[in-house]
């Protein structure tokens, strides 16, 4: 053993892979670990274990398993390390695969040439054997141990049929996936059941049987040295020190050596006994105990990294300093000469909304042709499932059990390897109605259960930032509990990422409902929505100007939205701000051609509720962003900032100033008094006939043809009532503008799963 180690370390120096300080390193750590040369030297990250492999092989001239196995006539044998326990395989880091009874000659997989442990090992049960050495990576052994067995194991105690075994290989084989996690998320094996066998296989412990026994003592100040979100990604959890060299572990999947990658980055040379948990436990473990960071993160993340982009704070103190200059203003002006200063701001108001008319019929326009996300079936049927990469969605719900069954259809029907998702069912931990219907409903393996802990302020993003220290997934997105999904959603969403350009972070899906025929609302609802996301969003797009995000259907690149400092919680339309922040970050949003379908509001009371929530929201994004109007303007240039202020802008003060200027002309018409003529020069008075004829008239006419590509032609003549739909919102807007005052932060809940509607009609848009 010290003979191959002095040998491979003068063949490393002599290669240029270690450098004397380096060695000195490697020679320190052996001296306090007492571990191995490759122990030593990949834990330190200075050669991977490939490298040293190969390396070895050269120095040695033993051949590699791979090299092994390709020559002919050499067959494994599993049955040969029936003679060993399982632990001394792993902890010598030996396999005995192959006797040749002609010559005595027994073949072994080592870790490590010339180990006089594993000699000795071998010698005690066969001892005339002659070894012959062949050279694997820890990895490799594993899998021999493991996999290799696995078949039998669970055939042999009827877990499984040779059916579902033979569905579960060709799934590892097409998509890359663990046989654990294929086994476990189709529920032909409950999470524990797999493990009872890799314990049986490895000889290693259980997490739940250990718990509440003397075998079991947790290290509060072991675990807050590790990231939570390494924890999660990886699936590991450092549970204790056993001695000044030893570390116990809980691990999900024993196979997976990145774990102890990760826990020699931060504890080089250590011995890592491991222990078997559910993802499930290891979530609930990390819950436990970074609860508290996790709950101050998912709050304050954002206040404390960039306090200007946040809403926490609706006015600045110039904001207020000019918001009373304003009010002065204008008194000074009604009382030194009201006519003109009513005068002044029609004008001003007029013209806002001539500019924010023609800009959205233009965007409207552009947004007909706009096909530069079109993902095709043929593009689908060409993604490779083994390329696809884990994918997280956000499921927020509080206090609606009545859309648990809803939810969970909608999520089998998801056409993505089952293995490969990873959702996060977000629940209130006070809210133990909707609790108790998700663990009656017994949810898919890939569901994991998130409590949000109870704290201020009690919002969605709130809850999807906490969920977001949970998310696993490579990408990520957001559902509604009542939302259904196109089932290839995930995949155009990652077609689009893959042929968009580096600084898209975030595709929309358009939204849609499945409930439009029910009443005046949805009808409006069905209109509204059709316009914006089938035309408005796609013009946006193709201008390359800031889009602000839907509530549903965002679908992230996750290490982009951890980098933005996720939602602002304080803010109630966080998707619109988490948009506009994106882009003042140098980043673009785009959108697929695909649709979730949600539950448009039926009833009066929870519409407004809604719809005075989103607006509020726009009120708070607005002011956020204005803060600084001139640096806004040099960050996003002068195209994206005046798209910013008509757009989000523009909703605001129509909504406001809509009621305002009807009145105006019913007195007009009731009373004959012709005050307006007065009242304003003519040149004013065509401007103002322009917006009430030409913006109505438009407003009408882009209703009428959000219906066409989606064919619901029914709604046409709902179309021509969309001037009293937008008094609605006006509506809407004052009760917004009331609680941005009252109660900035208060989220008016919206109630779902009250339609008689439960499913979409089975018209897809067209392309």
């Amino acid at each position: 053993m010290k003979q191959f180690s002095t040998k491979m370390i003068a063949a490393f120096l002599a290669k240029g892979y270690l450098t004397r300080p380096q060695l000195h390193r490697v020679k320190e750590l052996q001296a306090q670990t007492s571990c191995s040369l490759g122990k030593a030297l990949w834990s330190l990250n200075l050669v991977s274990k490939t490298e040293f492999l190969t390396l070895a092989s050269a120095v040695t001239n033993l051949p590699t398993l791979t090299e092994w196995l390709k020559s002919s006539g050499n067959v494994l044998d599993f049955s040969l390390a029936k003679a060993f326990k399982t632990q001394e395989l792993i902890q010598c880091g030996f396999f005995p695969c192959h006797w040749q009874p002609e010559t005595n000659h027994l073949v072994v997989v080592v870790t490590e040439a010339d180990n006089q442990t594993v000699h000795q090992t071998i010698q005690r049960v066969w001892q005339q054997a002659q070894v012959q050495e062949i050279l694997a990576t820890e990895d490799q052994l594993l899998n021999l141990i493991v996999e290799k067995n696995l078949q039998n194991q669970l055939l042999q105690e009827g877990q499984l049929t040779l059916a579902q075994w033979q569905e579960a290989q060709a799934l590892h084989e097409s998509t890359g996936s663990s046989l654990g996690s294929i086994l476990t998320r189709l529920s032909y094996l409950r999470p524990i059941d797999y493990l009872q066998t890799l314990s049986q296989l490895t000889d290693f412990p259980i997490f739940s049987h250990l718990v509440g026994t003397d075998f079991l003592s947790i290290d509060s100040h072991l675990i807050q040295s590790f990231d939570p979100q390494v924890l999660i990604q990886d699936l590991f959890f450092p549970i204790a020190w056993l001695n000044d060299h030893t570390i116990m572990v809980m691990v999900q999947d024993p196979l997976d050596l990145e774990v102890e990658t990760k826990i020699y980055a931060q504890n080089p040379g250590v011995e890592i006994v491991k222990v078997l948990g559910t993802e499930s436990d290891i979530t609930v473990m990390v819950d436990r105990f970074y609860r508290k960071d996790l709950t101050q993160k998912a709050i304050y993340q954002l206040l404390a990294r960039s306090p200007k982009e946040s809403a926490a704070r609706v006015f600045t103190a110039p904001q207020i300093l000019l918001g009373y200059i304003g009010f002065l203003a204008l008194w000074a002006g009604l009382i030194a000469n009201w006519q003109a200063t009513l005068v002044f701001l029609l004008i001003a108001v007029n013209f806002f909304f001539v500019v924010s008319i023609l800009f959205k019929f233009s965007l409207s326009m552009i947004g007909s042709f706009e096909q530069t996300r079109q993902i095709t079936d043929q593009n689908i049927a060409e993604l490779d499932n083994q390329s696809l990469p884990i994918y997280t969605i956000l499921v927020p719900v509080y206090n609606e059990p009545e859309v648990i069954p809803i939810l969970l259809k909608a999520l089998s029907q998801l056409d993505y390897p089952q293995e490969k998702l990873d959702v996060l069912l977000l629940l209130e931990e006070k809210d133990l109605v909707t609790i108790e219907a998700a663990r009656a409903a017994n949810p898919p393996r890939y569901v994991r259960f998130i409590y949000i802990p109870d704290s201020q302020p009690k919002t969605k993003p709130k809850a999807c930032n906490y969920g977001l220290a949970f998310a696993r997934g490579d990408y990520l997105t957001i559902y509604d509990a009542e939302d259904i999904p196109d089932p290839d959603q995930l995949k155009k969403a990652i077609l689009a990422f893959k042929k968009g350009s580096k600084s898209l972070v975030c595709v929309q899906a358009a939204l849609n409902y499945f409930n439009r025929d029910e009443n005046f609302l949805t009808r409006m609802f069905t209109l509204e929505y059709s316009y914006w996301f089938d035309y408005l969003l796609p013009g946006l797009e193709a201008l390359g100007l800031p889009i602000p995000l839907g509530g549903t259907s965002n679908h992230f690149r996750t290490d982009r939205l951890r980098e933005l400092g996720a939602w602002d919680p304080f803010n109630v339309t966080e998707d619109a701000d988490l948009g506009i922040r994106a882009s003042q970050r140098g980043y673009t949003v785009g959108v697929i051609n695909s649709t979730t379908y949600e539950e448009a509001n039926c009833r009066f009371k929870n519409w407004i509720r809604q719809r005075s929530r989103w607006i509020k929201g726009y009120m708070q994004t607005w002011l956020v962003h204005n803060r600084h109007p001139y640096k806004s303007l040099k960050t996003l240039g002068l195209k994206n900032w005046l798209s910013y202020q008509f757009f989000i802008g523009g909703h605001i003060l129509g909504f406001l100033c809509s009621p305002i200027l009807w009145l105006l002309l019913l007195a007009e018409l009731i009373t004959q008094a012709n005050f307006i003529e007065k009242l304003l020069p003519s040149w004013m008075i065509y401007i103002s006939l322009f917006n009430l004829i030409f913006g109505n008239a438009i407003g009408i006419y882009l209703n009428m043809i959000a219906m066409f590509r989606r064919k619901y032609y029914k709604l046409s003549l709902y179309a021509l009532l969309n001037p009293l739909y937008w008094q609605l919102h006006s509506m809407a807007a004052y009760m917004a503008l009331w609680q941005l005052f009252t109660k900035p932060f208060y989220w008016e809940k919206t109630l779902h799963g009250i339609s008689k509607f439960t499913k979409p009609s089975s018209v897809k848009m067209s392309t």
